[in-house]
């Protein structure tokens, strides 16, 4: 078992031993079943096996040996496969974040929740890019073909692997600059991407603003009904 696998496990164990990190993605509206199936993880302290590997080195390095992944919630990064190539730590108490992927990931792309939504993806020919984990499980409630993209950025990586999955791509980035001009760049460099904005900030805020999934999902679908995708 590599050192990502015994980190990952580590570190989901650990979650269930700190009430502030449950309460706090409860009050974010991630379920304790999401909690399970993505494994996330929480720890005051961090540390990692050494395997020998590069992807260990590369780690050690830029993580400090696990410290800025500290006291963060941790979201575990799957390739296609369902085999670990990354971590996403985001702060409890700020919008801190630090994303550590292996060099598989680094060279090949990487989304947060690839695997799980495959089977959607197959299903219905089409994906929706967010940007972070919040983003993606607030939509996944509602559809679940999406990936989240780790940044306000697509890459040539990353465009490649839901071109070969998907026929119709549309961004739902954040409705602020950093987004729009993300989404805006997108759709230069590859034209047959479609943009969808929900109004607001992004689809976490949405949620937050309805307060309920099923306002949330009749919100969602009404702004996929009113867009024109020509």
């Amino acid at each position: 078992m590599s050192f990502l696998n015994q980190l990952i496990d580590k570190l989901h164990h650990s979650i269930y031993h700190h009430g502030v990190a449950l309460n706090y993605l409860k009050n974010r509206k991630v379920t304790d079943e999401e909690i399970k199936e993505f494994k996330l993880g929480y720890s005051h302290m961090v540390a990692a096996v050494d395997d020998g590997s590069e992807d260990y080195n590369l780690f050690k390095d830029e993580t400090y040996r696990g410290k800025v992944l500290e006291k963060k919630i941790v979201f575990p990064i799957y390739n296609m496969l369902g085999n670990p190539i990354g971590l996403l730590g985001r702060s409890i108490e700020n919008k801190e974040f630090k994303l550590y992927l292996t060099l598989e990931a680094k060279f090949s792309g990487a989304f947060f929740g690839l695997c799980s939504a495959l089977p959607h993806i197959y299903e219905t020919g089409r994906v929706f890019v967010v940007e972070g984990p919040f983003d993606f499980f607030a939509f996944r409630k509602v559809f679940p073909n999406v990936v989240g993209d780790l940044t306000a950025e697509l890459t040539e990586a990353q465009y490649e692997i839901l071109s070969f999955f998907a026929e119709e791509i549309i961004t739902v980035f954040d409705s602020d600059n950093p987004g729009r001009m993300a989404a805006e760049r997108a759709k230069r460099q590859w034209p047959g991407i479609k943009t969808l904005s929900l109004g607001y900030k992004d689809p976490d805020g949405v949620l937050k603003y309805y307060g309920d999934f099923n306002s949330f999902s009749a919100h969602v679908k009404r702004k996929i009904r009113e867009i024109s995708w020509k």
